[in-house]
């Protein structure tokens, strides 16, 4: 039996930025100095140098969506596995099955999920995952989970400069009405540690199995 109400392994501790050049820079940053705590939670209001995939920019207005970077020592996880570069596959689609159940909770089934790891909503970018990880050797020693997820925001400028943000929504425009964000990154934690549990307990086979269950293709 899965989990119904998970002890939480992501979000905390949660330590709040306001602006930031990236919170995934920032947190690598703690991580590579042995600052960091695993299962911490990085968020900032502002990012002068968000980052998307393949090195693109992600566009955000101040205090208006979740910019969070979360940071998981995989021995903290398991201590007994061995943990390698192989298990990322598994690990990248549960992250992306809990950033989709976490949009899909307020915005309905029309969220999907774009490989590798977008959050759409219909043909419309919700939300962007940026993971980076650490191995040393044939370690795999710590994931760093960077998520930008458009909540409140009523528009945007880069709907045709910026590739990275193709026609973006948010769920503010998805529900007409305006989101606590501490509210809503707690839910994002619990949706995330939900499905790093489920992946643990399932296991790879069936973790991607749904996560291509949930996906769309988008030219």
């Amino acid at each position: 039996m899965l989990p119904a109400t998970p002890n939480i392994l992501l979000g905390e501790p949660l330590i709040e930025l306001t602006s930031i050049s990236s919170t995934n820079i920032y947190a690598m940053d703690q991580v590579h100095k042995g600052l960091a705590l695993s299962g911490s939670c990085y968020t900032a209001d502002f990012q002068t140098a968000g980052m998307g995939q393949h090195g693109r920019n992600w566009e955000s207005e101040k205090g208006q969506n979740l910019l969070s970077t979360y940071v998981l020592e995989l021995k903290q996880l398991k201590s007994d596995v061995i943990w390698t570069p192989a298990h990322q596959i598994g690990f990248s689609a549960a992250i992306a099955l809990g950033a989709r159940a976490f949009f899909a909770k307020f915005a309905g089934d029309e969220t999907k999920i774009k490989k590798p790891n977008d959050i759409y909503f219909s043909d419309r970018k919700a939300g962007g995952i940026l993971i980076e990880n650490l191995v040393r050797g044939k370690d795999w020693t710590w994931t760093v989970i960077g998520l930008g997820i458009n909540i409140n925001q009523g528009s945007f400028s880069s709907v045709a400069a910026n590739r990275a943000a193709a026609n973006p929504i948010s769920l503010q425009e998805i529900t007409k009405q305006n989101w606590d964000l501490k509210k809503m990154q707690k839910y994002l934690s619990v949706a995330l540690t939900t499905a790093v549990q489920n992946w643990l307990i399932e296991g790879e086979e069936k973790t991607v199995q749904a996560f291509d269950a949930l996906c769309i293709e988008i030219k």
